[in-house]
């Protein structure tokens, strides 16, 4: 009698195709969990990058990546501290967790919205926590939060700083005079190194940047003893 090779292998064959489709339907399911985490970009603490849109946290203002804040006259990364606390939170998050409701787009077309992880407001969890502030000038959704982590003394709110959109503009005498140190050491376009006193003239106009080489000086001498000058007195 011929033997019926279907019936004999038939459910080792069925066995067969259903595990290599489970086995498919987990390694597809890694795979689409890898490219949704490779999807979220955390570029600082108030903006990111979902599915390749660029998105400003609406109502709130966090410090710059190059900002330092105070403590005790000590100063500390707050600004890189802020972005990692956003990078800690949106750790793991997949994008089917993660949505926006976007209002409108900025001059820099970046697009404007709350961002939620579930039902949780990200924009209203930086701030309570002290990474951010209410951005007064577009919203004031989140000053309840701002007073909450002003009260508890967490996060900026542990020490002194500047206001993020006070800092954009080169606002730094609070700091400096916290630490005593209020000479402004910046570096011309074409090179030079020039420090202004408060009583200069471009003194509130000239803006420290860290990163560029620029700094705050104690006195004229430290300034002049690291190569810094006077502005030149025009006739």
């Amino acid at each position: 009698m011929r033997e019926d090779k279907t019936k004999k292998y038939g459910s080792k064959s069925w066995a067969f195709i259903s595990l290599s489709v489970t086995a498919t339907g987990i390694l597809t399911y890694f795979f689409l969990i890898t490219v949704a985490l490779g999807q979220i970009k955390v570029v600082d603490a108030d903006t990111i990058i979902l599915n390749k849109e660029k998105i400003r946290l609406h109502g709130i203002d966090a410090p710059e990546s190059e900002q330092y804040c105070y403590v005790n006259m000590k100063s500390w990364p707050c600004g890189k501290r802020a972005t990692e606390y956003l990078k800690k939170l949106l750790e793991g998050v997949s994008i089917p967790s993660l949505h926006c409701d976007i209002f409108s787009k900025d001059r820099y077309g970046r697009s404007i919205g709350v961002c939620y992880i579930g039902d949780k407001n990200i924009n209203s969890i930086l701030v309570e926590n002290g990474w951010a502030l209410a951005y007064r000038e577009y919203s004031r959704d989140y000053i309840p939060n701002e007073k909450l982590a002003s009260k508890r003394k967490i996060g900026v709110w542990q020490g002194d700083f500047v206001e993020p959109w006070k800092w954009r503009l080169g606002v730094r005498i609070r700091e400096a005079k916290k630490v005593g140190c209020h000479i402004k050491g910046n570096i011309s376009s074409n090179g030079e190194k020039i420090y202004h006193l408060p009583k200069s003239k471009n003194y509130l106009k000239t803006k420290i940047s860290p990163s560029k080489g620029e700094k705050w000086f104690c006195s004229e001498k430290e300034a002049q003893t690291l190569g810094w000058r006077k502005p030149k007195i025009k006739n």
